[in-house]
């Protein structure tokens, strides 16, 4: 049963509405769309991690007393902790637009809009990428990486959407995934490649 693509829809499908709501929700609010005011984001972060943070230090404190024991761990991953989890994602995007407002260069926020705007392609390619170096039908890394390591690949692919996506919407309208989707919601070819502008 564990391994039933039901079972993970059944057991799952309700926390992704759930958070798919919050991100509209924040979205419709101008949240993340970095209209708020510096001092907003800045209360919003630090009320999320003053709630989150302690019942999760708790939960990883229990965790490990309780030996990474397989009801520990399912019972604090899955249903425990997941409250505080959303909270805490709600405070990590609080402080990474506060960042984004204050600390970021012009460059940085292009390159940061254009990965943005490409979501879509980027998360297939990331997921297409990273079971190959993983999976069996790749590289086959899976289990065999540390996890000090594992923040290079991690950090790795970051930089990669931050390369490629500023240069190929300089040039397209859209992402590759992107175009498909409006093309085929719009029931016609969207334009893709940009007019050369001419000097």
């Amino acid at each position: 049963m564990g391994g039933d693509p039901l079972f993970f829809i059944a057991m799952f499908s309700w926390e992704t509405i759930g958070l798919m709501l919050i991100g509209m929700a924040l979205f419709k609010s101008h949240m993340l769309t970095g209209e708020w005011e510096i001092a907003r984001y800045r209360k919003w972060a630090v009320r999320c991690f003053l709630i989150g943070v302690p019942p999760l230090v708790a939960l990883a404190w229990y965790q490990m007393n309780a030996g990474f024991s397989a009801v520990s761990v399912f019972g604090a991953s899955i249903v425990w902790s997941v409250p505080f989890d959303t909270l805490m994602t709600v405070g990590w995007a609080s402080l990474i637009m506060l960042l984004i407002k204050t600390a970021a260069s012009p460059g940085t926020r292009e390159r940061l809009a254009a990965t943005g705007r490409m979501a879509f392609t980027n998360y297939l390619t990331t997921s297409i990428v990273m079971t190959t170096i993983f999976y069996g039908y790749g590289m086959g890394l899976f289990g065999s990486v540390g996890r000090a390591a594992l923040y290079l690949f991690c950090f790795g692919m970051w930089a990669a959407m931050l390369l490629w996506s500023k240069p190929w919407l300089d040039r397209h309208h859209y992402g590759p995934l992107e175009w498909l989707w409006r093309s085929l919601s719009r029931f016609s070819l969207q334009p893709m490649r940009k007019a050369a502008v001419v000097q």
